[in-house]
């Protein structure tokens, strides 16, 4: 009888122990055009909107962190007019000038009791000028005026800590939009189409992973490595955005990592 009581408890201590090392983290993906009405002919999920999607399903996937989809923080947001106010308020300084409004990101935290926001801004510039532009608004203006110019698409992430209003960490990413011929402009609807789903896959194979990683690593710094390498920007080829050789596939990826063009930033301070 003693026997099998020693057993009884040494099986529960290995259940039991497993589980209570299982950490897990709440992580709040913000887009900052979550709450943008959609006012282009195109009227594609933003770029903000993509990349979030995708590393909330990474997030996820791993166990290691939970986050809300968009849907739900969209549906608790209109559930709470006040916060949403001050959600839109704090967006919008963040897309336009990069300034975080740590006041505001603490109250969405709270709802969905986390204490660390991931912001994912997406613009495109344009040489000499200081308009930041949605990638929508660029091709629908591309395609109407038929102007060929070098649009470079910026893509921001900053993983703040509500709690301590620190940023943990902030990383930089850029891609030309440009095709090989020099344009970007959409004068059918399959070639609006396949820019969309390009930009789908550039966030999913490379641009969502990537960030993801090192969200992770802030909060697990054993458990993943970096990509901290440099090269050129991968760059698109033909007028309908079609993959060059170089540029990965899922089955790649697997294999090896496709650096970005990319700023790390600082990391203010490490778990």
């Amino acid at each position: 009888m003693k026997n099998f009581k020693g057993l009884l408890l040494f099986l529960i201590c290995i259940l039991i122990i497993p589980a209570a090392k299982a950490v897990s983290f709440n992580v709040v993906v913000l887009p900052a055009d979550i709450l943008r009405v959609c006012e282009n002919y195109y009227c594609y999920p933003e770029v903000s909107e993509i990349v979030a999607d995708d590393l909330i399903k990474y997030f996820n996937a791993t166990g290691k962190i939970k986050s809300p989809t968009v849907i739900e923080i969209r549906r608790t947001l209109s559930q709470n007019p006040n916060v949403k106010t001050a959600v839109k308020a704090a967006s919008d300084k963040f897309n336009s000038r990069g300034n975080v409004d740590f006041q505001a990101l603490k109250q969405l935290a709270r709802l969905f009791s986390a204490n660390s926001v991931l912001l994912i801004s997406n613009n495109v510039s344009v040489e000499n000028s200081q308009v930041k532009r949605s990638v929508w608004e660029i091709l629908e203006l591309s395609s109407g005026l038929n102007i060929s110019y070098p649009y470079t698409m910026e893509t921001d992430a900053v993983l703040l800590d509500t709690v301590n209003d620190l940023i943990m960490w902030r990383g930089g990413y850029t891609k030309s939009l440009n095709s090989s011929d020099g344009s970007f402009s959409a004068q059918k609807a399959s070639q609006s189409y396949a820019k969309y789903a390009y930009l789908q896959s550039y966030s999913e194979d490379i641009l969502a992973k990537n960030i993801a990683q090192n969200v992770i690593l802030r909060f697990f710094p054993k458990t993943v490595t970096p990509i901290l390498d440099k090269s050129k920007d991968l760059k698109p080829s033909g007028n309908f955005f079609r993959y060059e050789s170089s540029n990965p596939s899922p089955n790649k990826l697997e294999e090896q990592e496709e650096p970005l063009e990319h700023d790390y930033g600082e990391m203010i301070y490490g778990l």
